[in-house]
């Protein structure tokens, strides 16, 4: 087995994605999380100055999607088919176009622009690919609760790590099970495979 070594920062952000894939798949790995005053110093030395890094057998390896379908195929968590990796894979994509107007609000130092942009995220952004992934699950040929195929994929561990942001917020929260039971179903599934609920239960407690 290829020995691994995760190198992000200490967040979920942009780079949850293959710590999920392997936890998932029960592949040991180390888990390098990088404080943010600390990046300045390490950039340097980084491929294109960012992060996250995947170190495989000592080679280094950027981009978080990238190395994310390398672990998912490597680990039989790509999709069975052609097709079926195809469509867990632009659900995956799906997640990172939603939660870009995440990472707009956050960080917006202007009070009045932040609580604009954060209204319309939760108002119009994650109900839109909440419904499409609702759909999804309610679509799969297979009636297992999995958005793809017969088995855990990518897009499951991707739209979970989607969905856990946007319940951080109570109000949608409450109504989340009630809007998109299909969803909710693939939710609670995917959080309960033991290796995701041992990780979830004991990483770091991060709002974003």
């Amino acid at each position: 087995m290829p020995s691994y070594k995760y190198v992000y920062f200490n967040v979920r952000g942009r780079g949850e994605i293959p710590r999920l894939v392997l936890h998932c798949a029960g592949v040991p790995f180390e888990d390098k999380r990088i404080e943010f005053d600390a990046w300045p110093a390490l950039k340097k030395d980084t491929p294109f100055g960012q992060l996250p890094v995947m170190e495989i057998d000592g080679k280094v390896f950027p981009e978080s999607m990238s190395i994310s379908r390398y672990l998912a195929a490597e680990n039989g968590l790509a999709g069975k088919t052609p097709l079926d990796r195809l469509k867990a894979d632009y659900i995956s994509e799906q997640t990172r176009s939603m939660k870009e107007p995440i990472y707009k609000y956050f960080f917006n130092e202007d009070a009045e622009k932040k609580a604009e942009l954060e209204k319309a995220f939760f108002e119009e952004t994650a109900p839109t690919y909440f419904g499409y992934w609702d759909a999804d699950v309610k679509g799969n040929p297979s009636g297992n609760g999995f958005l793809v195929g017969s088995e855990v994929t990518i897009a499951d561990l991707a739209v979970m790590d989607a969905v856990d942001f946007v319940l951080q917020n109570e109000a949608f929260r409450a109504t989340f099970a009630s809007r998109f039971p299909n969803l909710s179903r693939n939710y609670e599934a995917v959080k309960s495979i033991p290796g995701v609920k041992k990780y979830r239960d004991t990483r770091p407690d991060n709002k974003i």
